[in-house]
């Protein structure tokens, strides 16, 4: 049993569950922060990787329980397959356990600043796959014993479906896959919502009722496909978590200073690779080695970059000085950030999700706008290398899904809806979220070194950013203000009086 902030108590078993918790896998995430930089805005986020994978396998347990129940009500026990319920509920439960022991230091930025630059390709080109990997090498014995010890036949296996890449198989796991990885609203990302909130103080942002989410979702199997349905008394709270999940990423993981910070610690994850062999720990794992993997954690990168802080004279200790002491970053926000926002039609889902799939074409807006700007503001001595645009995409619904996946063509993003009777699932109206009801962003932010910046260059930025986007993506935004006043002169004449009441 272990206190937790979120849920008040969460238990592990002894038989199966205690080892891997007691594995170097799991006992490393205590030394990798959930949020990598976020601490430095947020003093309260320095929670860890290892209290979010207990969550997540709390989390989860609780659903496939709830879900395996129903799934025998509605459908009968042979839609288990011949596996046991015991066994189903233990292998989501693992899956949602060790879904990130596939981290290095400072999580997601490792994966884009080293692994992803590196051109990593294959079973080790992101955490998930690394994870895998680590549990075939260290744990796989381990749970064949245990599967067999318990009777729990084809855990291992199961566990190992529901962490790898998704293959044509059958309604049953992807029903299980569905609760941690492949649903719209997974446990992994309501269990991190909750947390993350709770300890960076920002609980506002990241509230959602998981417990009225699950408990309103229904499995409906037909012709061999497994789909989720909500009943439409949960579809209130379906969109509360999308503006949460939303909510987060703009206020919280995307915190503008935060980003200035992720800039920082690109640079210097770029050079410590080529002092400390960073993605050649990576490659290593394919040929049986894990040591200069398990390395990897937060506490140890903090000691390398502490000691260069305070005796390197490089440009690393430089960087290592100006966050981890000044924490000034080189970066300073100027302007208001310009906002493409999915609500606003057809139009600009497209260019929105072509900024988010396209990156050659991302990156080039992002250098037109950093050329135009340099180009105003020279007469105060800015130039190109002063300037750096951040290009942000927020999707509330996971980026698995969102992806285009080209052997099944263009996705479809759908949230089953329905009514339940008894044993019966009534399905009801499939809603298309890329068709309207997704809230997809992406978000444009100005910054110029800080020793170059002005307050006058504030309405400066702000304008050229929404004269030259407008532009380049062939948007209009004027074409709102015109159908706003549009509707007024409509209605003019018509007394409101009556109407204008506090409601």
């Amino acid at each position: 049993m272990v206190s937790d902030p979120i849920y008040g108590y969460v238990y592990f078993n002894r038989e199966v569950e205690e080892q891997v918790v007691n594995s170097i896998l799991l006992q490393r995430l205590r030394y990798i922060m959930q949020l990598q930089t976020a601490h430095l805005v947020y003093p309260g986020a320095v929670h860890t990787r290892f209290q979010h994978s207990l969550g997540v396998m709390h989390l989860t347990g609780l659903v496939a329980e709830d879900l395996t129940g129903k799934l025998v009500s509605i459908h009968g026990v042979d839609v288990l397959e011949g596996y046991s319920p015991e066994t189903l509920v233990e292998a989501a439960r693992l899956a949602g356990l060790l879904h990130d022991v596939g981290h290095a230091a400072f999580g997601h930025s490792f994966e884009y600043s080293v692994l992803w630059k590196k051109n990593v390709l294959g079973e080790l080109s992101n955490h998930e796959k690394i994870g895998l990997k680590l549990l075939e090498l260290l744990l796989e014995d381990r749970l064949l014993e245990a599967e067999e010890r318990y009777g729990l036949t084809g855990l291992t296996s199961m566990v190992k479906k529901l962490l790898g890449e998704r293959r044509e198989g059958s309604p049953l796991v992807d029903a299980y896959r569905w609760i941690i990885r492949d649903g719209l609203y997974p446990t992994d990302i309501m269990d991190f919502l909750r947390r993350d909130s709770y300890y960076a103080g920002t609980s506002e942002y990241g509230y959602i009722s998981y417990e009225r989410l699950y408990r309103n979702t229904y499995p409906f199997i037909e012709k061999g496909v497994f789909k989720a349905v909500l009943d439409r008394t949960g579809i209130g709270e379906f969109k509360q978590y999308m503006v949460a999940k939303a909510s987060m990423y703009e206020h919280v993981y995307y915190h503008s200073v935060c980003r200035a910070f992720d800039k920082i610690l690109d640079t210097l994850l770029e050079k410590l690779d080529e002092e400390y062999g960073l993605a050649d720990r990576v490659l290593a794992l394919a040929r049986g080695e894990v040591e200069g993997f398990l390395e990897l954690t937060d506490v140890y990168m903090y000691s390398v970059l502490l000691g260069k802080a305070l005796r390197d004279s490089t440009e690393v200790g430089r960087l290592a000085r100006m966050m981890l002491v000044e924490r000034k970053p080189l970066w300073r926000r100027v302007g208001g950030e310009y906002v493409l926002n999915g609500y606003r039609g057809p139009r600009f889902i497209g260019e929105i999700l072509r900024l988010i799939f396209d990156r050659e074409w991302r990156s080039k807006v992002a250098s037109v706008l950093v050329e135009e700007l340099a180009g105003r503001l020279s007469s105060i001595g800015v130039a190109e290398d002063d300037l750096w645009v951040d290009v942000l995409d927020i999707s509330p619904v996971p980026k698995s899904l969102l992806y285009p996946d080209w052997g099944s063509g263009v996705p479809e993003i759908v949230l089953y809806t329905g009514k339940v009777s008894g044993r019966q699932v009534v399905p009801g109206p499939e809603v298309n979220l890329l068709e309207g009801e997704l809230p997809l962003a992406v978000i444009f932010r100005a910054y110029v070194k800080r020793e170059k910046y002005r307050v006058d260059m504030e309405p400066v930025v702000s304008r050229v950013v929404g004269e030259v986007l407008e532009a380049l993506l062939g948007i209009d935004m004027g074409e709102y203000r015109r159908s706003i006043e549009e509707a007024y002169k409509s209605v003019r004449g018509i007394d409101y009086s009556r109407f204008k009441l506090t409601m």
